[in-house]
């Protein structure tokens, strides 16, 4: 007779490649159901975000991985990003700098607080994943909830905490910036938009876009977050004007 799965966990039902390999776990017994936040939910407090190696790569490049990242922090408490299958072909392969691959991960680990969990495969990813819920469920005893866990900090604060953790900025600067766009998301894209503009020489003279209309704000902010944030200096984003 097998043993009894006493491990239980939620999976979206998108994740076909997870579902077939807990499928042999002879501790996990899963749910898979759409979710709105998170690829697997562990307990009202931890949630994981699985991501391939070269699809966080994409996320990184099209702006997808922060928008994620932010709503997984915001809703709860120790968020998780599962990273699989990181190799050297990844860093030869996708276009993106291994610098910057590597900032994007330093950004999501110690200034948004994310716990970044690297993973040869799928089914190391099962280990990882078997691993949490034993702690969660069975040594600290925390329910499995699909909602969103409560915490001491107010949305707003969390929001302008998150964005204190860019290039350059403080307290002060941070709620100004949250004040304006309303989230850290809105923020992120407000900078991405925001374009650096050059000289005829191709010296940084000022910038253009979202930013311009907040004091405070210059091209050096807008170069330094976007490299941190988006992994490139985006040169596409620049424009060239005659010096006046």
């Amino acid at each position: 007779m097998s043993q009894k799965k006493f491990l239980h966990i939620l999976v979206d039902h998108r994740e076909h490649k997870l579902k077939s390999v807990l499928d042999r776990s002879e501790t996990i017994n899963y749910v898979s159901k759409q979710l709105d936040v998170a690829d697997i939910i562990i307990s009202n407090k931890v949630a994981c975000e699985r991501k391939e190696a070269f699809d966080f790569v994409a996320s990184i490049m099209d702006n997808r991985l922060f928008e994620q990242l932010l709503r997984l922090k915001e809703s709860y408490e120790n968020p998780v990003l599962i990273l699989e299958g990181m190799n050297d072909e990844l860093f030869e392969n996708t276009g993106m700098k291994k610098s910057s691959i590597y900032g994007a991960l330093a950004f999501i680990s110690y200034k948004m607080g994310i716990s970044v969990i690297p993973t040869l495969n799928l089914e190391d990813t099962a280990i990882v994943i078997e691993r949490i819920a034993y702690r969660e469920q069975v040594k600290d005893n925390m329910p499995l909830l699909a909602r969103k866990a409560p915490k001491a900090m107010s949305i707003e604060d969390r929001r302008a905490y998150i964005i204190e953790g860019l290039v350059d900025i403080g307290a002060k600067k941070a709620k100004l910036l949250i004040e304006k766009f309303k989230t850290p998301y809105n923020v992120f894209k407000a900078i991405i938009n925001t374009e650096i503009l050059l000289t005829r020489t191709g010296n940084p003279k000022g910038i253009k876009g979202p930013l311009k209309e907040i004091t405070g704000f210059g091209w050096k902010f807008v170069q330094k977050n976007k490299e941190v944030l988006f992994g490139a200096n985006q040169p596409s984003s620049q424009k060239k004007i005659d010096e006046i």
